[in-house]
C-alpha cells in the first residue's frame, strides 16, 4: 500500500461556493437576491430540530442501548426532515436564477460555504430535490449528505485567510464530564487508539498532568483552562461534555480529573463565553475543536446569540470548529466522534480501477463529516449525524506527517 495522497493547497482554496447571507438579502457571487424573514427561518429550525428531537428520543428509548433505528422510523424522520429542508430550500433558492446558479456551479466536489454572522441555520437539512424525492425522503437529497455544507461565523475573515492544512504529529488535548459514561469507556479510549497512529503523535486527558496553574488551587470558572488551551501545543481540543447556557452566554462544562478512573465527584471547570473577551489571546496552534457536547452551537429559543461558542473559538484562532445544533446522546455523540477521527486522521483506502494499486486518500474535515453521517445512516438507520455542523471551511485536513 503506498503513503497517504498530498493535498494541493492551491486547489482546496477554491473549492468553494461563497454564499453571502445579510440582513435582507443573500448573494451568490455578485448575484443578489431576497432571503426568507428572520421569522421565517426560525419557523424551519424549530420544525427540524424537532424532528431531530424525535429521533433523540427514539435513540434513548432503545432498551439494547443501541442508536441503530428501525428502519420505517427512519424512513418517516427522513421525510419529516426533507419537509422542512424542502421548504427552506423553496424559500431560498426556489426561484430560477439562483437556482441555475446553483446547478452550474456546486458539485459534490465544492463546498457550499455559508457566510453570515446574524443568521444560524442547520444548513445540512436543506433539501434540493423534486417532490418525488421528498416524499420518498431520499437521502442524497439533503446538502449535508450531497455536499460538504461549511459556515463562516465571522465575515470580516476571508475564506482563504483559514489555516487549510493540520500541521503534523497530532497532539490531543481531551476534556470530558466525568457523569458522561460513554465518554469515558468509549469515545476517549477509541480517540485515543486512532490519535495514537504512530509514535510522535500525543494524546492528554484534561487533568493533573496539564499544569494548568502553578498553585494548587484551579480556577473552577475555566480561566486557567482558557490559559492553558492558548498556550498549549495541542492541534486538537475535544470536548465531550455538557454546555450550559445563562444571560452571560454559553458555557462548557468539563471535568479536571485526577486520573484516568472516573471519581463520583470531580472538579467541574465552566469555559464561559465571556472569559474569551475577557482574556483576548490566540491559540498557538490554532486547533481543530470538536464540541460533541449538548447543544453546543446554541437553542432555538436565542437564535439570535446562538453559535456562540464555534464562533468564539474561531475568533480566537482556532482552524476548525465541529458543533451539534442540538443535544445529542451520549452514546450517539460517542460513535459518531470515533467514526469521524477514524475518516479525518486515517483516509480511506482506495483502490486504482487500472492497475489495482491500493493508496490512502485523507480526507478533508467537510468530506470526513459527510463519509460520517452516511455511515450512521446505512449501517444504522440514523440521520442524526446532520445535526453535526461546520464552522469554518470544508477544506481543513490533515498533513503529512514530520515523523
Amino acid at each position: 500500500m503506498r503513503g497517504t495522497v498530498s493535498p494541493i493547497a492551491s486547489k482546496q482554496v477554491s473549492n468553494f461556493l461563497e454564499i453571502l447571507v445579510e440582513k435582507d438579502f443573500y448573494y451568490i457571487g455578485r448575484f443578489q437576491f431576497k432571503r426568507p424573514t428572520d421569522r421565517e427561518l426560525e419557523l424551519f429550525t424549530v420544525e427540524i430540530l424537532e424532528c431531530f428531537a424525535e429521533l433523540i428520543n427514539e435513540v434513548n428509548r432503545n432498551k439494547s442501548k443501541s442508536i441503530k433505528l428501525d428502519r420505517e422510523f427512519c424512513d418517516r424522520s427522513l421525510v419529516k426532515l426533507a419537509e422542512w429542508g424542502r421548504i427552506a430550500y423553496q424559500e431560498f433558492f426556489g426561484e430560477d436564477r439562483p437556482n441555475k446558479i446553483l446547478t452550474k456551479r456546486l458539485n459534490e466536489n465544492v463546498a457550499p460555504t455559508f457566510v453570515s454572522e446574524i443568521m444560524p441555520f442547520p444548513w445540512e437539512v436543506l433539501f434540493e430535490g423534486s417532490e418525488e424525492d421528498y416524499e420518498r425522503g431520499n437521502a442524497e437529497m439533503f446538502w449535508g449528505l450531497r455536499y460538504t455544507p461549511a459556515r463562516i461565523l465571522n465575515p470580516e475573515k476571508d475564506i482563504t485567510d483559514y489555516v487549510l492544512e493540520q500541521a503534523q504529529p497530532s497532539d490531543m488535548l481531551f476534556c470530558l464530564h466525568h457523569r458522561l459514561s460513554q465518554a469515558h469507556h468509549k469515545e476517549r479510549p477509541e480517540i485515543e487508539k486512532l490519535v495514537r497512529t504512530t509514535p510522535g503523535n500525543r494524546f492528554t486527558l484534561l487533568g493533573r498532568t496539564c499544569n494548568l496553574t502553578n498553585d494548587k488551587c484551579i480556577d473552577p470558572v475555566g480561566d486557567d483552562l482558557l490559559k492553558y488551551i492558548y498556550k498549549a501545543n495541542h492541534n486538537m481540543l475535544h470536548f465531550a461534555c455538557h454546555c450550559k447556557q445563562s444571560n452571560k452566554g454559553d458555557s462548557l462544562l468539563v471535568s479536571f480529573l485526577q486520573d484516568e478512573e472516573i471519581a463520583e465527584k470531580a472538579l467541574v471547570l465552566e469555559l464561559e463565553t465571556h472569559k474569551f473577551r475577557l482574556r483576548r489571546g490566540k491559540f498557538l496552534c490554532q486547533p481543530l475543536v470538536f464540541l460533541n457536547a449538548c447543544q453546543s452551537a446554541g437553542g432555538t429559543d436565542e437564535l439570535r446569540r446562538t453559535f456562540n461558542l464555534p464562533k468564539k473559538f474561531i475568533q480566537h484562532d482556532a482552524a476548525a470548529v465541529i458543533a451539534t445544533a442540538c443535544p445529542v446522546p451520549d452514546l450517539f455523540a460517542a460513535a459518531f466522534a470515533k467514526v469521524f477521527y477514524q475518516y479525518f486522521l486515517r483516509g480511506i483506502v482506495m483502490e486504482n480501477e487500472v492497475s489495482g494499486e491500493k493508496m490512502v486518500k485523507i480526507m478533508s474535515i467537510g468530506e470526513a463529516l459527510r463519509a460520517t453521517r452516511w455511515y450512521f445512516l446505512k449501517e444504522f438507520n440514523n440521520p442524526l449525524g446532520l445535526a453535526y455542523g461546520l464552522y469554518s471551511p470544508a477544506g481543513y485536513r490533515v498533513g503529512e506527517s514530520l515523523i
